[in-house]
C-alpha cells in the first residue's frame, strides 16, 4: 500500500459509490452499494460508516474521506443544503459520518460536479491549469469554474447552475425547475428525449416512432441519418455551444472540459456544432485561448476522493 491514502465517496439517488484512492488517482478498493433512500438516512449512514471503517481498518494510511452530493452543498460546514432525490434538507452529513467512524479522520463534502473538477485538476493532468470551466452533460446539465486554483463559490452555495439559464423562456419546453427553455432541456439525456418526443409528429419517417425514445435510441438514429435524431443532436450541440461562449466570455478559461455520460456517448455528434457556434458567439482573443477537451475521470467516487488532497494543498475553502 502507497503511503497515502484517501476514500471518496459519492452518494447518488440510486446508489452510492466508494473507493479507497491514492495521490495519483489509482484505485486499491471499490466497492458500490444501493443508496435504498426510502429505509430513512439513519440506515443510510450506518450503511456508510460500516464501509467506511472497513477501509480503515484495512489501512493506517488513510489521510481523509471526501464524500460527492448532488445539490447545493454548503462545503465548509459538510451540510447538505438540498438534496431532493435523497430528501435531505439541511442535513450535516460530515458531523453525521465523523460521529460513527471508528477514528477521526478530516471529511470534506461538496456538490458532486463541484468534485468533478477537482477530480479532473488532480487526476486529469491539468497541474498548470489554473482558470478552467468544467461541464457535466448526463441526465442533466451542471457545471463548476475553477479561477486561480479556487472553486467559485455562490452566496447560496447553488453557484454555476447553467442548466438552468433558459435559451427561450416564452416558447421553450417546461423544465422542472418551473421556467421555459432552460439549458438543461435541450442539452442533456432528458433535455434530447424531451425535444425528441415533442417533435416526433413533424417527422413521420422517423427511426425513433419504431422504438421507446431514449438517449441510446437518438444517438443510434442519428448515427444511421434519421433526420429527427439528428436534428435535435445537432440542436443540443449548437446550444451547448452558446454555453461554452458563455463561458468563454465570462471566465476567459484556458480549458473548457467537457464530461458526463451522455457527452462521451455523443460528442463525434456534438462536436462540430459546438466549436462552430461557440467561436461565433464568444469575442476572438477569448476563444482563441480556450481548448475544449474531455474529461478523463469516468468515476465519481474517485472524483470525490480528490478532495482530501484538493484541501491539503490548502486550495480550498476560505
Amino acid at each position: 500500500m502507497p503511503e497515502e491514502l484517501a476514500i471518496g465517496l459519492d452518494i447518488g439517488g440510486t446508489k452510492m459509490a466508494f473507493v479507497l484512492a491514492d495521490r495519483a488517482g489509482r484505485i486499491y478498493a471499490d466497492r458500490t452499494l444501493p443508496t435504498n433512500s426510502g429505509a430513512g438516512s439513519e440506515d443510510m449512514f450506518n450503511r456508510i460508516a460500516s464501509q467506511l471503517n472497513q477501509y480503515m481498518q484495512r489501512s493506517a494510511n488513510i489521510r481523509g474521506i471526501g464524500i460527492g452530493l448532488p445539490g447545493p452543498v454548503e462545503a465548509q460546514r459538510g451540510v447538505a443544503l438540498q438534496a431532493a432525490n435523497l430528501g435531505w434538507k439541511d442535513v450535516p452529513v460530515r458531523d453525521v459520518v465523523a460521529a460513527r467512524l471508528a477514528r477521526a479522520l478530516p471529511i470534506f463534502v461538496d456538490n458532486d460536479v463541484n468534485c468533478g473538477a477537482i477530480g479532473e485538476q488532480e487526476f486529469g493532468g491539468l497541474p498548470d491549469v489554473a482558470h478552467f470551466v468544467y461541464l457535466t452533460v448526463g441526465t442533466g446539465l451542471g457545471g463548476a469554474v475553477m479561477i486561480n486554483n479556487r472553486l467559485m463559490r455562490g452566496a447560496a452555495h447553488s453557484e454555476m447552475e447553467i442548466g438552468h439559464v433558459s435559451l427561450d423562456p416564452i416558447n421553450g419546453l417546461p423544465c422542472s425547475c418551473g421556467m421555459r427553455g432552460c439549458l438543461e432541456m435541450t442539452v442533456s439525456g432528458k433535455g434530447i428525449v424531451a425535444q425528441a418526443q415533442h417533435h416526433l409528429s413533424d417527422y413521420p419517417d422517423s427511426l425513433l416512432r419504431r422504438s421507446e425514445i431514449t438517449t441510446r435510441e437518438i444517438i443510434k438514429a442519428a448515427e444511421a441519418g434519421d433526420s429527427l435524431a439528428s436534428d435535435v443532436m445537432r440542436e443540443a450541440g449548437r446550444a451547448l455551444g452558446i454555453a461554452c461562449a458563455w463561458c468563454v466570455n465570462l471566465f476567459n478559461p484556458q480549458q473548457i472540459i467537457l464530461a458526463g455520460g451522455l457527452m462521451m456517448a455523443a460528442w463525434h455528434l456534438l462536436e462540430a456544432p459546438l466549436q462552430r457556434e461557440m467561436r461565433a458567439r464568444s469575442l476572438p482573443l477569448n476563444s482563441a485561448a480556450v481548448d475544449i477537451k474531455l474529461g478523463k475521470l469516468s468515476n465519481a467516487a474517485l472524483g470525490a476522493s480528490a478532495l482530501v488532497w484538493h484541501h491539503s494543498q490548502s486550495r480550498g475553502l476560505k
